[in-house]
């Protein structure tokens, strides 16, 4: 892609968050380029509101325009969509005694100028998972239904937008993030006049954002999107948070070098400085990734992992996608739950889903991980720029 696409892009990004100058945008294969990056990277509704903003002898062809205003309509009713389902929900689980936690988009629309602007395809929540239970009483109530669970999370549907995401945890199988979020539920806050509504300090939400973030870089890499939520977040709150205890806290999480970068990326493509050489390289690996990063990028990454141990790490590697450990296993194969001698029966039931069923994803990552070896040392030398 060309740089000056994606500058253009990030141009109408700050023209729709800001009072920035109007991007002038010449042809209408300039256009159908940006907006199929902001397909790419869900962000559609902000290339909407920017468009809005501009003078009509500035605006996209009719039929780039047409695709523009039906998805940044589709965002606005799906945000009060999602408003009223938050509500809804947070007051069910307050009724029902069940303590949660509202994660992720839900609390980060709120520092964007207009909330419909933030695409949010899911309510993030996190509960205590001994209420597993209770838990799906009250969203089947609800009229939502349980459609996939795995050692993360529960998902659960209703049409026509509502798609809620139920954690066990913060982070996932991450050792070192694990750990860190392992007693979550001492180090928050009631919100006001709640007693089962529970809310993050804002220093903790941003180190969150930020553990988040190296979360989907590590595993398949992230888009612009999560990087414009660090940059709105800050323009409204870095004045205000206890910098010392975030620096206390990322050192622990060893996501300090990680966190300086995201911050220099906002202020070069928000701030006006200049792209030194490894930005241009960590601009270049996000603007591929796409939203949640690629299987291709998670077959490299895992590559880089596997190449430091050699052979046998390769081996390892896979051995560990298809042998979860129990605690794993039990969420998909809930029958592991009253018989956990039944494990080896699962590890076999796991191993010929993977072959039959997602034959095609691990043949992406497989031959992804095959990569020549100047994009995994491209990719290693990156990773190791960031700390990881």
């Amino acid at each position: 892609m060309e740089k000056k696409t994606w500058s253009q892009l990030l141009e109408l990004i700050d023209f729709a968050l800001a009072d920035g100058t109007a991007p002038e945008i010449e042809t209408e294969e300039v256009w159908e380029n940006i907006y199929r990056l902001s397909q790419f990277h869900k962000i559609q509704s902000l290339i909407f509101h920017a468009v809005q903003k501009l003078p009509k002898e500035q605006r996209p062809p009719e039929s780039i325009l047409k695709k523009i205003q039906q998805a940044g309509s589709l965002e606005i009713a799906r945000d009060m969509v999602q408003k009223a389902a938050q509500m809804e929900l947070l007051t069910a689980f307050e009724k029902a005694g069940i303590a949660v936690l509202p994660l992720k988009g839900f609390l980060i629309k709120q520092f964007y100028p207009d909330t419909s602007m933030r695409m949010m395809a899911d309510l993030d929540i996190l509960f205590p998972v001994e209420k597993e239970k209770e838990t799906e009483g009250v969203l089947t109530a609800l009229g939502y239904v349980c459609e996939h669970k795995d050692s993360h999370h529960s998902v659960y549907m209703r049409h026509p937008f509502m798609n809620i995401e139920m954690h066990y945890n913060m982070i996932g199988n991450d050792s070192l993030l694990d750990a860190y979020y392992d007693n979550i539920w001492e180090r928050l806050e009631l919100e006001p006049g709640m007693s089962y509504i529970y809310r993050l300090k804002w220093e903790d939400f941003y180190i969150f954002m930020i553990a988040h973030l190296a979360k989907h870089f590590q595993s398949g890499g992230s888009g612009i999107r999560s990087v414009i939520d660090v940059q709105q977040f800050l323009d409204k709150m870095e004045e205000k948070l206890d910098w010392k205890y975030i620096d206390e806290e990322l050192r622990k999480i060893e996501l300090t070098q990680f966190e300086q970068h995201m911050k220099n990326l906002t202020a070069i493509w928000f701030g006006g400085e200049k792209e030194t050489e490894f930005c241009a390289q960590l601009r270049e690996f996000i603007q591929n990734s796409g939203i949640y990063g690629t299987l291709e990028n998670l077959g490299v990454q895992r590559a880089v992992r596997a190449g430091r141990k050699g052979w046998k790490g390769k081996m390892q590697m896979w051995l560990n996608v298809i042998f979860l450990p129990y605690k794993e296993m039990k969420m998909q194969y809930p029958y592991l739950l009253k018989c956990p001698v039944l494990l080896p029966i699962a590890w076999i039931q796991r191993f010929f889903r993977i072959i039959f069923l997602r034959r095609k994803k691990a043949k992406r990552i497989l031959s992804s991980m095959n990569a020549e070896s100047d994009v995994v040392k491209a990719h290693q030398e990156l990773f190791e720029k960031l700390g990881f």
